[in-house]
């Protein structure tokens, strides 16, 4: 049935730096994430699933800073494609229920659309305008009585029906992509383009055609995605260290960027992220 690459299980796990407050979201939610079979791999980076059950509670919104990749998002009734966010996203849970998704690769998305990606970012487009089919068959299969494993496989086996043909640009594109996602000294574009023969200005174009966005922006994300990561454990930092660590020009400059992205400071960020972490102790106390 598919699901049986065999990817560094680190690498499922990578896009949680997307998710603000991760430790109070899974209290609320569960998140797995699943490999699609090897003729996938170049276009998607994983499946993934979240369940939620919230019957008797209040409503809990939960808040994302997108990676610089696209998803495919089933919900009954509901399924689109959803383009880069610029800001952060946020879905509100409520009741007992369940997503499925598509996370492409950066780039991944290109080869299904052959329009520019850069079309789609801030908006959302209907399954239909893709595929050339309805979801609402798929979808009555994806929410019935299945595992999180089973919703991914059917997913898998949808999309192997219809593998795009190899692209020699997007492996360009995800080349540096994964560049600037595993190296975090990178924090400039021509950090990360030392063994291409493009100019800048090209790989630009590459970015905005494929990614949706330019070179720079995932690099920015990407980095925010770090600071984002060291204050999951609420610890004090050494702000201007870690501004100089992550590229920018110094604290305040860190800090709007933070902020503008988050909506709140790094160090409003943290407490919040400590405070959750010692009531979530009380609570296994209590």
């Amino acid at each position: 049935m598919g699901l049986h690459n065999q990817r560094d299980v680190n690498d499922l796990h990578m896009t949680d730096k997307a998710i603000l407050h991760l430790r109070e979201g899974k209290q609320k939610f569960s998140i797995t994430r699943h490999v699609p079979s090897e003729a996938l791999t170049p276009f998607i980076r994983h499946y993934w699933v979240v369940e939620w059950d919230l019957d008797g509670q209040l409503p809990f919104k939960q808040e994302v800073i997108q990676p610089p990749c696209l998803n495919l998002i089933f919900m009954p009734g509901a399924t689109r494609i959803y383009g880069i966010a610029n800001e952060r996203t946020s879905q509100v849970l409520q009741g007992k229920g369940c997503v499925v998704g598509v996370l492409f690769q950066p780039g991944g998305f290109y080869p299904f659309w052959r329009k520019s990606v850069s079309e789609l970012t801030d908006t959302s487009i209907p399954f239909e305008d893709v595929f050339g089919c309805n979801s609402s068959e798929l979808e009555s299969e994806l929410f019935g009585q299945l595992t999180p494993a089973e919703r991914a496989s059917l997913v898998d086996q949808f999309l192997l029906g219809i593998v795009p043909e190899p692209d020699p640009s997007l492996a360009v594109v995800q080349h540096v992509a994964e560049r600037i996602m595993q190296d975090r000294a990178i924090t400039r574009v021509d950090q990360a383009m030392d063994d291409l023969t493009m100019n800048k200005r090209s790989l630009q174009r590459l970015f905005s055609q494929y990614v949706g966005v330019g070179p720079k922006w995932v690099i920015q994300r990407y980095r925010l995605h770090e600071a984002i990561e060291k204050l999951a454990d609420g610890a004090e930092l050494n702000w201007p260290e870690l501004a100089m660590e992550l590229g920018y020009y110094d604290q305040a400059h860190f800090i709007h960027a933070f902020k503008a992205a988050v909506g709140m400071s790094p160090e409003e960020y943290r407490i919040r992220v400590a405070q959750n972490n010692e009531n979530k102790v009380d609570s296994h106390v209590t």
